[in-house]
């Protein structure tokens, strides 16, 4: 099957106005020589585990279930909120649920049903890496997290990786290194010791520069200049190739960027002042629990329909509010709108209020915040246009060239597509749709319907 094998190579955060030909040639040839996707969207939250179950499910979040790369399940995470980037957590949460941390089955899953391999190599969070490959343990397949470098599987796996790459190099920001060693063992190790049917390497760039830095500092672009270079070693492996031998690869970006405005919010401070007590969860009787950066979720004491009215009141005249979500409340949009619209899902999702001005770079979108990272540096999980917009193009035997698509397309959409390469049967749960524009067999076929149209019933 060495010509239906699929290659995802993620970006993080990458804004899609930032691929240009002097910053990411290789991206950009790449791009031109496939198909590309300029409409493509994250889901909302634009945080990176939910969007990474997103890939890994073709579903949203009112399905998989990951509503926030923080949540309140006292199931898996008793008397504290859960942490999706936490790998022992995510492990421990996973076992707690009987295997049901996640609502539907995952890439790994479906591929081990239909006696097809996966990897994965990631340099992002821990638990993002086991997100993408959470079920490696049982089903086998290899996985490597450079941040948890003890979580590899299948044991042993970490020696043959070193032997063959030598050590893991230390953690800096921007992350040269590690996008050279996560392309060294990709390049070194996996290809000729395992060649899986499906492999995912995540870049942690430009995420980590643009939360720690700033997007559009000098060291930000460094890193995109860095990991495009890493993914022209991939290219110039692929070119060498036989044409029967090459892998299609699709490449992506799990949501983008703004600026980080102002100093930190201190919201438990804001709700305090506001009258409403506030805990870790609201298992211990607090009023609220609050899970939020730049947006995020608000749980109520036991979903009590009078308080959450009386907290969206008091939301509605704080100025850096912007847009909330709920169940049924008639003074707000809903959750079923963001498609969240889970037994997880906060009481309330907030978005915190963003602005569409250019930061000391001509880099458009800035929010105001509530997190760790510094004053000018990024941040994403909310609904700016600079958040939403994501990269996707891909390139193959069957892929066209040189198109663009007109269509809407997600990261749910990539499931049903590498499923489509590997001709797997596309599973009725799935929300994603084939991106079928971009096959060479539709070419001349009329374009699919998609909707950019929300009802609001």
């Amino acid at each position: 099957m060495a010509g239906n094998r699929v290659l995802i190579v993620a970006f993080d955060a990458l804004r899609p106005d930032m691929v240009t030909p002097e910053l990411m040639p290789n991206l950009c040839r790449f791009a031109m020589e496939g198909t590309l996707f300029p409409e493509a969207r994250a889901t909302f939250p634009t945080e990176t585990r939910v969007n990474q179950t997103a890939l890994v499910t073709g579903c949203y979040p009112e399905r998989h279930g990951i509503v926030g790369n923080r949540f309140q399940d006292a199931s898996a995470s008793p008397g504290k909120l859960f942490n999706t980037g936490d790998e022992t957590q995510l492990a421990e949460g996973d076992r707690r649920l009987a295997g049901k941390l996640v609502g539907v089955p995952v890439l790994g899953e479906i591929l081990d049903a239909n006696d097809q391999s996966y990897a994965v190599i990631s340099t992002g969070t821990p638990g993002g890496t086991r997100m993408l490959n959470h079920k490696a343990e049982s089903l086998g397949g290899f996985r490597l997290s450079l941040h948890r470098p003890d979580a590899t599987q299948p044991g042993g796996a970490l020696k043959k990786v070193m032997d063959r790459c030598g050590p893991i190099p230390l953690h800096t920001v921007p992350s040269l290194g590690w996008l050279q060693y996560a392309t060294d063992v990709y390049l070194k190790y996996v290809e000729p010791e395992i060649a899986p049917d499906v492999m995912v390497l995540w870049y942690c760039e430009p995420d980590n520069s643009y939360h720690q830095i700033g997007l559009g500092t000098p060291e930000n672009l460094e890193a995109l200049r860095e990991v495009d270079r890493q993914f022209g070693r991939i290219l110039a492996r692929e070119a060498a190739l036989p044409e029967d031998e090459r892998v299609n690869i699709v490449t992506m970006s799990d949501h983008g960027m703004v600026t980080l405005l102002g100093s930190k919010l201190d919201l438990a401070e804001e709700f305090r002042k506001g009258g409403f007590t506030v805990g870790e969860t609201t298992e211990d009787g607090s009023d609220v629990a609050i899970a939020i950066s730049s947006a995020g979720g608000i749980y109520v004491r036991n979903s009590d329909p009078d308080l959450i009215e009386q907290i969206i009141t008091w939301l509605q005249g704080q100025v850096w509010c912007g847009p909330l979500f709920t169940r049924s409340s008639a003074r707000t949009l809903r959750h079923q709108h963001i498609r969240s619209d889970h037994r997880r899902a906060a009481d309330i999702a907030i978005v915190l209020r963003s602005y569409d001005f250019a930061n000391h770079y001509g880099l458009a979108g800035g929010t105001v915040h509530d997190c760790h990272y510094p004053e000018g540096g990024g941040m994403h999980g909310g609904l700016h246009e600079c958040e939403v917009c994501s990269w996707l193009a891909m390139r193959g035997r069957n892929v066209r060239s040189g198109y663009e698509s007109p269509l809407t397309a997600g990261v749910v959409d990539v499931l049903p597509t590498v499923l489509h390469f590997l001709n797997i049967d596309i599973p009725d749960h799935l929300q994603g749709r084939l991106l079928r524009e971009g096959l060479e067999a539709y070419a001349d076929n009329d374009l699919p319907e998609t909707s950019k149209d929300i009802q609001f019933a």
